[in-house]
């Protein structure tokens, strides 16, 4: 299975006649007011693969803080039937990963074969920002 697009939004939908609309993808930075906050990250994932292959793929999402500790996983799994006649097949999702953010920094999402792998498929760097709440302005 080959990684076409993997990142956070700040709005990721599935369409009902397929493929999805993604809003301020890709998201470069997330703001909150208070830390720890429980945040809700929608992700935007593209995947390929040949034909004939990658039938029940698994996968787990994996949001990890500037220590690189686990602060958020989501699992998901899909059947992923050859189409007759054609040698690739795509799919493209929406998903949405809860995570705690217990300190403002760059933490990491990844895409894993499994939740305790060392090392992520696909992976990219979402730095949160705390929010002064009097100016409104990112501190560090």
């Amino acid at each position: 299975m080959h990684v076409v697009a993997f990142a956070a939004a700040r709005k990721a939908v599935l369409e009902e006649a397929g493929g999805l609309t993604a809003e301020g993808f890709p998201m470069t930075s997330c703001y909150v007011e208070s830390l720890p906050a429980q945040i809700t990250v929608p992700l935007v994932l593209s995947v390929y693969t040949a034909g004939g292959s990658d039938y029940e793929p698994r996968r787990f999402i994996v949001a990890k803080s500037p220590e690189g500790e686990r602060v958020g996983l989501l699992e998901f799994a899909w059947e992923w039937p050859d189409n007759p006649g054609v040698p690739v097949k795509f799919r493209v999702f929406a998903h949405h990963l809860p995570m705690t953010v217990y300190t403002a920094g760059v933490h990491t999402v990844g895409l894993y074969e499994h939740p305790d792998a060392a090392e992520a498929e696909f992976s990219f760097p979402l730095p949160v920002l705390r929010l002064n709440p009097l100016t409104g302005i990112p501190t560090n």
